[in-house]
């Protein structure tokens, strides 16, 4: 397909997701809203409050994916920011320690590499969650030259890099892929578990 039939493509696309999961998104948060205000006490107003902010954090991630479909280059440098917010979620979650290291200088970037690494990392940190009994995360976005790296190690109990497949580390290898980046994972059994994603910007 011509550069410019794809560009009108991903443009259509993003206008659908737009009108279709954004606003449901959007519904479902204001109803939410509604009904904090009238539910009782806990614990079912913490349920609500936490209900409403999953699909809040669920809008901003769609519209980032629509960011994304569209064409041309960030104008601002939020993916650190994006980052130290699905940390925070994933802690409020999981009531794991958790610390965020940004080194180098945060810098504007093609919204598919913006999205892919938060992907990573939200990929990376669910794995966590699920699979390591960790007592401790460290997460580090280090921006370099010409490459922007992640890196997610934990204390837990690791697993066979053979078995990745099995722990949701496929789809970020393949999304990190598509832009000539690398997915490293340097785990065994017994061992902590380090998911390394550098990925080279790209032009608008």
């Amino acid at each position: 397909m011509p550069r410019s039939g794809m560009a009108e493509e991903r443009a259509r696309i993003a206008r659908e997701v737009h009108d279709t999961v954004a606003q449901g998104l959007a519904g479902i948060v204001t109803q939410l809203e509604t009904v904090a205000e009238l539910a009782p006490a806990e614990p079912v107003r913490g349920h609500i409050d936490t209900a409403r902010q999953l699909a809040r954090t669920s809008l901003v991630e769609v519209r980032r994916s629509i960011d994304a479909l569209r064409p041309g280059p960030l104008r601002d440098a939020r993916l650190s920011e994006a980052v130290e917010h699905a940390v925070r979620t994933w802690q409020a979650q999981y009531a794991t320690p958790v610390t965020v290291t940004v080194t180098g200088t945060p810098q504007p970037m093609h919204p598919e590499v913006e999205v892919t690494v938060l992907r990573a990392a939200q990929e990376a940190l669910s794995n966590v969650g699920r699979h390591a009994r960790a007592r401790r995360v460290d997460v580090t976005l280090s921006y370099m030259e010409d490459v922007v790296v992640l890196d997610v190690r934990d204390d837990g109990t690791g697993f066979d890099p053979g078995e990745a497949s099995g722990f949701g580390l496929t789809a970020p290898r393949q999304r990190v892929r598509l832009l000539s980046g690398t997915v490293e994972v340097e785990s065994a059994p017994g061992a902590a578990v380090s998911v390394a994603v550098p990925l080279i910007e790209v032009d608008a």
